[in-house]
């Protein structure tokens, strides 16, 4: 039969490709992830209940009404009827049995309300598989976006990182040589991650690319970016964004929107820090934002990182912080552009443990040669 032979041939593939650390990683991160996300509405009351054995039943009914809860109602129903059907049909079967009796139709009724449980899992999993498709277009949309080798110049030195928590990140970053010599540079951060934040994201890009070509002067870019998200986003959709135009004499104007502060790097150590605490672009119209000024000497760096670097934590819940990032650029105070991300990325990867990030991580280098 066909069917066996794929079957077997499914068996084989599935222990042929099992790893020790998948099945690790489903206990140790994918269950307790879920089970957080599921119990996540009753998690004080379940804590404060001073009775363990309680506590352990009150966990089982949050996972099974967490699980409900997020099935469509039509689906809802069958998950009840199958869940309540089956554990009815089992007692029956156990009940009723007697050597030298049919238990034919028990059985049935076991296998029955099993399947409807099946079936409803197979309806999720295909929801689930049109949603991912879904996600990986935008994905390789969005990854046409960032650029894979920034552009250099006769000036500046640029390298950049990303990695994305989810399908979809809303961290950007791009670089612009002008005809006349400057670079205009973007780097920003979406709130949230996801396919919500990577919409508000495209939107910034889209905009910042239209009036670069209009005016490349950070007050008219800024304003633009504001204006329009606060046209596009919602309340909560908010872009945390610093812009830089940088001269070929080493000057540059900069605005800083609620973005965590640029470092500027001489001889290893950070000299200076560009930008404070001000608001996102896309929270409230009419806002206008200082333009900074400043200048790069020969050999002298620009460290742009999002928060999701300095707020990644280790297995024991440190914060990677911006100490540790100011030690790691001392190490080699001649370093290329393109060896410092490469280091700030690979410490990243050891204090996290190689575990998949909570939030997207943007990093970009830009010296002056």
């Amino acid at each position: 039969m066909a069917e066996l032979h794929d079957w077997v041939e499914l068996g084989k593939d599935t222990i042929s490709s099992l790893k020790a650390k998948d099945v690790t990683d489903l206990y140790a991160l994918e269950w307790p992830e879920t089970r957080k996300m599921l119990i996540a509405d009753y998690q004080s009351k379940i804590d404060n209940d001073p009775r363990r054995l309680r506590r352990v039943v009150r966990t089982q009914s949050a996972l099974l009404l967490g699980l409900a809860r997020r099935l469509a109602p039509h689906r809802r129903l069958f998950f009840l009827i199958g869940f309540i059907g089956f554990f009815v049909s089992l007692a029956s079967l156990l009940s009723e049995y007697r050597p030298h009796h049919s238990q034919f139709w028990p059985a049935m009724q076991v296998t029955a309300t099993f399947m409807i449980m099946v079936v409803l899992l197979a309806m999720e999993l295909i929801d689930k598989i049109k949603f991912r498709d879904e996600l990986e277009l935008a994905r390789d949309l969005q990854a046409d976006l960032i650029p894979k080798s920034p552009p250099q110049t006769n000036e500046y030195e640029i390298a950049a990182f990303n990695r994305i928590a989810n399908t979809v990140g809303g961290d950007i970053y791009d670089f612009v040589p002008l005809p006349d010599g400057r670079v205009a540079v973007l780097f920003g951060d979406a709130s949230g991650h996801g396919m919500a934040a990577g919409l508000v994201m495209a939107v910034a890009h889209a905009a910042w690319r239209t009036q670069l070509d209009v005016d490349p002067s950070p007050g008219a870019i800024i304003s633009s970016l504001n204006r329009i998200l606060c046209r596009t986003g919602g309340p909560r959709s908010f872009f945390s964004a610093c812009y830089f135009l940088l001269e070929r004499d080493g000057t540059f104007i900069a605005t800083v929107a609620g973005h965590p502060q640029i470092a500027k790097i001489a001889g290893g150590k950070v000299i200076d820090r560009i930008g404070s605490g001000s608001y996102p672009l896309g929270v409230k119209p009419g806002m206008k934002w200082e333009e900074l000024h400043g200048s790069l000497e020969r050999g002298e760096r620009l460290l742009f990182h999002s928060d999701g670097l300095t707020e990644a934590r280790s297995a024991s819940e440190k914060e990677f912080g911006d100490a540790h990032v100011e030690t790691i650029v001392g190490w080699n105070p001649s370093a290329s552009s393109s060896a410092l991300v490469e280091t700030l990325v690979g410490e990243w990867n050891l204090f996290t443990g190689g575990r998949p990030p909570e939030d997207d991580v943007s990093i970009a280098v830009i010296a002056r040669r």
